[in-house]
């Protein structure tokens, strides 16, 4: 932990400590030739010792600096010091959504909806890039002051995903957002960033996680032997529809839940769209956001409490614990048509003008001649012509006011952003609904729809459709796949079926895949090549040469009988002395093949074995995590998993992490590898 007043990298001082964690110390600093206020997260100085961890470090900085979005945390810089490896951030005022949480309990169904609904969107501009967050958490989405969402941490969750669960006080913290996937050791995909959304909104909605044990094996066996629990079953009033969505995200099977951060968020946005879903829940969306503090031009809760008004939102600030400014809330104005509901409303004004400590005789002239019996009566009128007003639309069947018009830009050739903040202005609400290959520059809209010209209600909505980049396809799974079914999930994804090669394997069937030249998940081109190895069983055990049977020696032919020596004294015979049978060879273990440039097969195998192999192909033994703690020093525990995995293209020198169990003592994953 570095002091207050020490200089990063020569340029960062640091004036006050954040917080700080089981991982990494968060402070603000000021950047010394900017001239600007920052966030700085330094890491454990264990980290800084390890070189192949600084390597990674620095490229998944650098892959995180590539996001811009204003719902992301933007990456300014790297650095490295003697206190340990650090990253410089943008500086958000604010707190984190487990700091909400703790405050204020389970969130109205609607906010929840409309903070999950952003984080969504963040990751699918990360996804889109070929970035997966992988570590998907209250602590890492921040609530700006403005009530803006922003996810933080893509810089470091993959470079510390292995070493995050050995260490104290933070294992259990990620271990309750892991996926299924992910708590088996096997690739990451977007689909599990999903997977931790979707346990996120389930705490929003109902101030718990979905489930709780006394060790990670406890939870991540909870979940993969039960079907998502509904949100409505741990509290009472959540909408259906956003029970399945919560259950969707969390689905078991990457396959059944929602295919993009995108989807999950066009999901959200239709509930929240829908101004019926949550006509039950105004009293207690009131309330909420009143122990939130109030609420923005989004609707979603914010730090400071800026949008409360009048005694009513003073009484549910004091009663939530926090500090209520004066003011009215702001109408709504992002992309999301929140109800009235949401927002405090002030009390009414008394304007009685009566006065009891006026003496007796005072009122009693009052009551003959003041001007207020008239504006009783007159009030009286008005609310007369009001309900004679709804009972004509009633019986006419209509039961809506009138609504404001609202006349529609044209948006085309513009950028998503900036269209979104001009329809703001205008009261109405701007979303993407589709995204296409196009020439035109990334977030650029090319269609509208209803088009420019066009009336729609204040508060109603234009969809767009925006240009993209290059079109990239996701890599599908190969290994342990039947050949002709391989190709078929090669042709299906778009790829081209590359070159087709055999070769032994322990563990993969014949007949089957058991590497394939480019991982499971990676984003390529269209018509990218696929190669892939086709197994042919384990290497048989070579059979040994037949011993060659000894060549008979000629008899002499017989000669004339000799003159007969002297009889010798006889000599006892020597004593023969006992042959040691021989030493069996041992059978050769097979090593499973792999394409030249990637990474082999070390899962079930020993660590020692592993070791061996893994120098053997070219790489260098990376992080090695065990479980129980220390068991790895015996040499003989079972590997796993390991990262990158089986068939990734690897360059020479280059460290494979492996995970190391005691078969005897933890219940999973088992061998051979699925």
């Amino acid at each position: 932990m570095a002091d207050i007043g020490n200089v990063l990298g020569g340029r960062y001082r640091l004036i006050e400590l954040l917080g700080q964690g089981g991982m990494a110390t968060i402070y603000r600093a000021r950047d010394s030739q900017l001239e600007r206020d920052v966030a700085v997260k330094l890491l454990r100085p264990e980290y800084g010792r390890d070189p192949d961890f600084l390597s990674r470090f620095r490229q998944e900085a650098q892959s995180a600096a590539s996001l811009n979005h204003p719902n992301i945390v933007s990456v300014f810089d790297y650095g490295q010091d003697p206190a340990g490896p650090f990253i410089v951030m943008e500086l958000i005022d604010g707190e984190d959504l487990a700091a909400l949480i703790r405050r204020t309990g389970a969130l109205s169904p609607r906010q929840a909806a409309g903070l999950t609904a952003e984080v969504a969107r963040a990751l699918e501009i990360a996804h889109r890039r070929g970035i997966v967050h992988r570590d998907v958490k209250p602590h890492n989405v921040m609530l700006a002051a403005d009530g803006r969402i922003k996810v933080a941490d893509f810089g470091i969750a993959r470079a510390v995903a292995e070493a995050q669960m050995t260490l104290p006080g933070t294992t259990m913290g990620s271990v309750h957002y892991f996926s299924p996937e992910q708590a088996r050791g096997e690739n990451t995909t977007p689909a599990s960033d999903v997977y931790s959304l979707g346990i996120v909104l389930y705490e929003l909605l109902t101030g718990r996680r979905p489930w709780e044990g006394d060790s990670a094996a406890a939870i991540a066996m909870a979940r993969l032997t039960g079907a998502p629990p509904a949100p409505s079953a741990a509290r009472a009033g959540v909408p259906p529809a956003l029970d399945a969505i919560a259950r969707r995200a969390m689905a078991l099977e990457p396959a059944d839940r929602y295919p993009s951060g995108a989807a999950m968020a066009d999901a959200l946005e239709a509930f929240l769209a829908d101004r019926n879903a949550g006509a039950a829940l105004g009293a207690g969306a009131v309330g909420a956001a009143g122990a939130l503090g109030g609420a923005t031009a989004t609707g979603v809760p914010t730090v400071a409490a800026t949008g409360m008004a009048g005694a009513a939102g003073a009484a549910a600030g004091a009663a939530g614990g926090a500090t209520v400014a004066s003011g009215v809330a702001r109408p709504n104005a992002g992309r999301i048509p929140y109800r009235d509901d949401a927002y405090a409303r002030s009390a009414p004004r008394d304007t009685s003008g009566f006065d009891d400590r006026r003496p007796a005789e005072d009122q009693d002239e009052r009551r003959g001649t003041s001007p207020w019996v008239w504006i009783s009566a007159l009030l009286g009128l008005a609310i007369l012509g009001v309900v004679g007003f709804l009972i004509v639309r009633l019986l006419t069947g209509t039961t809506e006011l009138p609504v404001e018009q609202v006349a529609v830009p044209s948006f085309v050739g513009q950028q998503f952003e900036a269209a979104r903040v001009a329809a703001d202005e205008l009261g109405i609400n701007v979303v993407v609904g589709s995204s296409v290959v196009s020439e035109a520059d990334e977030n650029e809209i090319l269609e509208q729809d209803p088009i420019a010209g066009s009336t729609i209600e204040e508060g109603g909505r234009v969809t767009v459709v925006v240009a993209r980049g290059a079109e990239q396809v996701e890599v599908p799974n190969l290994i342990n796949v039947p050949e002709q079914q391989a190709q078929q999930a090669i042709v299906d994804a778009g790829l081209n079926i590359g070159t087709r090669s055999e070769g032994f394997d322990p563990v993969v069937p014949v007949g089957n895949v058991s590497q394939q030249s480019i991982a499971q998940g990676i984003l390529v081109a269209p018509d990218t090549q696929l190669a892939y190895t086709v197994s042919q069983g384990p290497e048989p055990t070579p059979t040994p040469s037949p011993t060659p049977s000894p060549t008979p020696v000629p008899t002499p032919p017989p000669t004339a009988a000799p003159t007969p020596p002297p009889t010798p004294t006889p000599t006892p015979p020597p004593t023969p002395t006992p042959t040691p049978p021989p030493t069996p060879t041992p059978t050769p273990t097979p090593t499973p093949v792999r394409l030249p440039g990637t990474a082999g097969e070390y899962r079930c195998m020993t660590l020692d074995e592993a070791a061996t192999v893994i120098v053997e192909h070219g790489y260098v033994l990376g992080d090695v995590e065990d479980e129980p703690e220390g068991y790895s020093a015996a040499g003989d525990g079972l590997v796993v998993s390991q990262e990158p995995a089986p068939g990734t293209p690897l360059d020479e020198g280059e460290p494979i992490d492996i995970q190391v169990y005691d078969p005897a003592s933890y219940p999973f994953p088992t061998c051979p590898p699925p």
